[in-house]
């Protein structure tokens, strides 16, 4: 046996030949584990969603002052319709993914690891700003007589709000880390 097919079989120096054949592996690995697991904890443990509702409640009520804050859930009264901030209308799955798209961009070196510390203010703001989107939006579909689409407006809203946001800070973690390269 010579010491080339030695070294190969020892196994600190097999990941290190997996890590130079797939330079991706382990942050795509990460990715999708981070996710997972972060989506699994929070649907297991559903109260720890009130960590996510309760501020997110504070700015919407902050902007428009009529919520109130009863059983983990917030209620806001506007022109007459009734709108809850609860569980469904979190905002994890959205931690959740910037949380993985952190981490894998960690793993690949490309930003710092005060990204990792600024997640959970971002998804904070971000979901106020959905549900702070949403309220017009509703209360638009109503006045045009077209209340049929209304029920839909928490999804519409949401992935607008939550994928536009999720670009922009992609972006702003590739200009940041473009700009800190050079």
């Amino acid at each position: 046996m010579d010491d080339d097919s030695l070294s190969t079989q020892l196994p600190g120096n097999r990941l290190s030949l997996m890590q130079q054949k797939y330079p991706l592996a382990l942050p795509l690995s990460a990715l999708l584990l981070t996710y997972f697991l972060l989506r699994l904890f929070f649907q297991q443990y559903v109260a720890a969603k009130s960590w996510f509702i309760f501020p997110s409640g504070m700015v919407v009520n902050w902007f428009n002052g009529t919520g109130i804050y009863i059983h983990s859930e917030w209620v806001f009264n506007v022109d007459g319709t009734r709108f809850v901030l609860g569980a469904p209308c979190s905002g994890t799955t959205f931690f959740s993914l910037l949380s993985a798209y952190v981490v894998y961009r960690l793993l690949t070196h490309k930003i710092s690891v005060s990204w990792l510390l600024l997640v959970y203010p971002i998804a904070i703001a971000v979901n106020s700003m959905r549900v702070l989107s949403s309220i017009p939006a509703h209360n638009a579909l109503v006045h045009l007589n077209l209340t049929s689409l209304s029920t839909n407006v928490h999804v519409i809203t949401g992935t607008v709000t939550f994928a536009t946001c999720f670009l922009l800070l992609a972006y702003l973690i590739e200009k940041t880390n473009a700009g800190a390269m050079q």
